[in-house]
């Protein structure tokens, strides 16, 4: 029952993550996403996006601004 319930899950973090994927792929720089918005188009909880994100913003492909919307950089 417990692999049930985990495997479920992993389906819907996969789904997210694919859902948000194809969001920020057509993003252009400049334009701008919030954790909330992310949360909108993916359905995963605030902590999953923020990271996914702030993973992002490491890598150089967006820059937070101090209202938390994450903004697309242009890639060198």
């Amino acid at each position: 029952m417990k692999k049930r319930a985990i495997v479920r899950r992993s389906l819907a973090l996969d789904s997210g993550l694919d859902k948000l994927q194809e969001f920020l792929l057509t993003m252009m720089p400049g334009d701008e996403v919030s954790v909330m918005r992310a949360m909108e188009i993916s359905g995963l909880d605030a902590e999953q996006c923020d990271e996914v994100l702030s993973t992002l913003t490491r890598a150089g492909h967006m820059i937070r601004l101090q209202h938390d919307a994450y903004v697309r950089q242009t890639l060198a």
